[in-house]
């Protein structure tokens, strides 16, 4: 592994947005503000990179349905799309399931992916978590 040169880098911010982020790091157990705001930094990286026409992502896909819904319709979309790489399926409450999906290709195919998924009938909730390749 390869050591990566740290910088040392001074913020001005309003007292009472800094003294809101050391109780919201210390509940999340960061080490230090400088842990914190790395994660935050590389969520904001990823973000962009996200947003970009261009480039290659990650996804995290989980979606909420009733147990008699789109499963075969699902499992077409992972054998047309070689960006899926792995489906899970959860049996959550009384008559409801999830189906987990990570992807990895370029953003345009995910963005499809995503859509098409937003357009299955009886998805009822679809969250997703994009993570670029390139943030160090």
């Amino acid at each position: 592994m390869v050591a990566m040169k740290k910088m040392i880098v001074s913020l001005s911010v309003p007292e009472a947005l800094l003294d809101q982020f050391d109780e919201v790091l210390r509940s999340k157990g960061f080490r230090s503000r400088s842990d914190a705001v790395r994660e935050a930094m590389r969520a904001f990286l990823d973000e962009a990179d996200w947003e970009s026409s261009d480039g290659e992502n990650q996804l995290v896909i989980t979606t909420v349905y009733d147990e008699h819904g789109p499963r075969g319709e699902f499992s077409a979309l992972q054998h047309r799309h070689e960006e899926i790489q792995m489906m899970l399926h959860l049996h959550l409450e009384k008559g409801q399931c999830m189906d987990l999906f990570i992807a990895r290709g370029s953003n345009a195919i995910l963005r499809e992916i995503l859509g098409k998924i937003r357009r299955i009938k009886g998805v009822r909730s679809i969250r997703f978590i994009s993570t670029s390749s390139g943030v160090q």
